[in-house]
């Protein structure tokens, strides 16, 4: 089930209910029919409610496994080898990749999401939140993660997924659930929804997705960057040989997740790193 909305739209707040951050106001809870209250995020993982946060909640200095385990009643004294063995157990039946052994500030982005899976399905969770779980992934690392979600839905987990991306929510949800300014707009089987359907329920109105875009009048380059290379203070290059060229009247777009150089390209333009 995919909760699909605009920044500000009450997504992350409903997120933060269910994992035990925040305490609603008024309104009900039921799992298996059943009323519940959540008051903190330890209630909720012992009611079987498992959250992955965009920012992850991670011990950099520990490992895998033990993030994995840490935190849990009664299990400070686990062997090493078990452990180890039960989670590798999990990789295989959703068909995670994870070394339990390595340390967390040594991994990928996607390592660090795949320990937070793991986390919560050591944890015997049962339903599964997502929050905005591909912001931060490339698109290789996106469907593998959808490959595993899909596992969990075919194990029986419940799984929601909260986002902002249209083709993604038509790409893996079954259903859909609409948030616009904090209020909850509808629900629609995804096999009946398109990008303008969905978008025009997110503004409250019809919105062109066709951008039209003229070429810039009379460009004038404005920046010429030629074999533009930045080592890091431990001597690690972090940009290597970026060259392009920058026109007025035009915007150019730089791409790249987090890491991938484009801090240090701009610091470098600006003058504020050699």
């Amino acid at each position: 089930h995919a909760i699909l909305g605009e920044n500000g739209s009450g997504k992350s707040t409903l997120m933060n209910i269910l994992s035990g951050l925040y305490a609603p106001d008024a309104g009900e809870i039921r799992m298996d029919g059943q009323p519940i209250s959540i008051r903190s995020p330890k209630d909720a993982m012992d009611k079987g409610i498992g959250m992955i946060h965009q920012h992850f909640k991670l011990v950099e200095a520990l490992t895998a496994w033990e993030n994995i385990v840490g935190g849990m009643q009664g299990q400070l004294f686990l062997r090493r080898r078990e452990v180890v063995r039960q989670i590798g157990e999990l990789c295989r039946k959703y068909h995670l990749q994870m070394d339990p052994e390595k340390k967390v500030y040594e991994m990928t982005i996607g390592e660090k999401q795949t320990v937070e899976i793991v986390k919560a399905l050591y944890r015997k969770a049962r339903i599964m939140i997502l929050d905005e779980p591909t912001a931060v992934l490339t698109p290789q690392e996106t469907e593998r993660l959808f490959t595993v979600i899909r596992n969990m839905k075919a194990d029986g987990k419940a799984v929601i997924i909260i986002t902002h991306k249209l083709h993604e929510v038509l790409g893996i949800s079954d259903r859909v659930a609409i948030l616009r300014k904090g209020e909850y707009v509808g629900d629609i089987a995804t096999r009946d929804a398109d990008e303008a359907t969905l978008t025009a329920m997110m503004v409250g109105e019809k919105v062109e997705l066709n951008i039209e875009r003229p070429e810039p009048v009379n460009p004038v380059k404005r920046l010429d960057i030629q074999h533009l290379t930045v080592r890091s203070a431990e001597g690690i290059t972090v940009l290597d040989d970026a060259s392009f060229d920058v026109y007025g009247g035009e915007i150019l777009g730089i791409a790249g997740i987090s890491g991938n150089g484009q801090k240090e390209l701009l610091e470098a333009i600006a003058g504020l790193q050699p």
